[in-house]
């Protein structure tokens, strides 16, 4: 069953999200279930779905509104999409990305955007099997002292 994120579901959101960011190069310690909570949950502008068998939390996707220009339409920019290794291959991320992809149609979007790590094979092979295809984009992220300077430059 996909549900949506509840105040409660906090603690088992920021324990999922930390198995999804647990790799070198992020800090998954900063996730936190209040963080999770107000940054998320809380904030209307993002979209927290839950898959979960019986009352267990088993995986996740968030999302939040993005423009594309160059379709000159809004959509959901997919940012994250996880799964707990036990409760794979059973449908929840297929159902997790059809429900993500429902809320953006019925928030008059016109299309569900995400990215994926290039080594990940086993994600690329998911992804393309729903029918996504590659966007020829690269990804680039500015962030700390780097986005702190060019701000300074302002």
């Amino acid at each position: 069953m996909i549900r949506a994120a509840a105040p409660q579901d906090a603690p088992a959101l920021a324990a999922m999200l930390r198995a999804l960011n647990d790799e070198p190069g992020l800090a998954p310690e900063r996730i936190t279930p209040e963080g999770v909570a107000r940054d998320l949950i809380a904030d209307p502008r993002c979209r927290v779905l839950l898959a979960v068998e019986g009352d267990r939390p088993v995986g996740l996707a968030t999302a939040h509104p993005t423009y594309d220009s160059g379709q000159s339409r809004w959509g959901l920019f997919l940012n994250d999409l996880y799964v707990a290794p036990a409760a794979r291959r059973r449908g929840h991320g297929r159902a997790l990305v059809a429900a993500m992809a429902a809320a953006a149609l019925a928030e008059g979007g016109g299309f569900l955007w995400w990215n994926a790590d290039a080594g990940d094979a086993l994600a690329l092979a998911f992804h393309r099997h729903l029918g996504a295809v590659r966007a020829m984009v690269e990804d680039f992220t500015l962030a700390g002292e780097a986005l702190a300077r060019l701000a300074r430059a302002a």
